[in-house]
């Protein structure tokens, strides 16, 4: 009897563990503004394209479709087809993404909506000096 009832708690925790599991790589905020970098080791897939799926890989803009100056922001693969133009790996100040970002050198703010939060930019400057890799961490 105490084999049953050791080999029952044993099967619900597992099914409680399984349960409790979720992919991680992907992240369900729809409000930009709720959106916060950590203070190093910037996930693309946590931070960067969750708000690229927000702010700029929407209808008319960023997305695989309207590719709004031949620039797909929809996923990795979209960026890293303009990423020598777009991304200066550990030079933020000739990434035009940041210049974009901080509407500099003449360029307007993106996203167009809103500005971007301090954090979200010191975020996205930070990733490109980690390397601006799609790595999950």
């Amino acid at each position: 009897m105490k084999r049953v009832i050791a080999m029952m708690f044993l099967l619900f925790g597992l099914i409680g563990i399984f349960i409790s599991c979720e992919d991680t790589t992907t992240n369900s905020i729809s409000n930009i503004d709720k959106i916060v970098f950590p203070e190093s080791n910037i996930s693309y897939y946590k931070t960067i394209q969750p708000l690229f799926n927000i702010g700029c890989a929407t209808e008319g803009c960023h997305d695989l479709k309207t590719k709004a100056s031949n620039l797909d922001l929809s996923d990795y693969l979209g960026l890293k087809q303009r990423f020598y133009d777009v991304v200066i790996v550990k030079d933020t100040s000739k990434s035009r993404l940041i210049w974009s970002i901080e509407g500099q050198y003449g360029t307007a703010p993106m996203p167009p909506q809103r500005s971007l939060t301090v954090n979200q930019i010191r975020g996205f400057k930070k990733w490109i000096m980690e390397g601006a890799t799609d790595t999950i961490r």
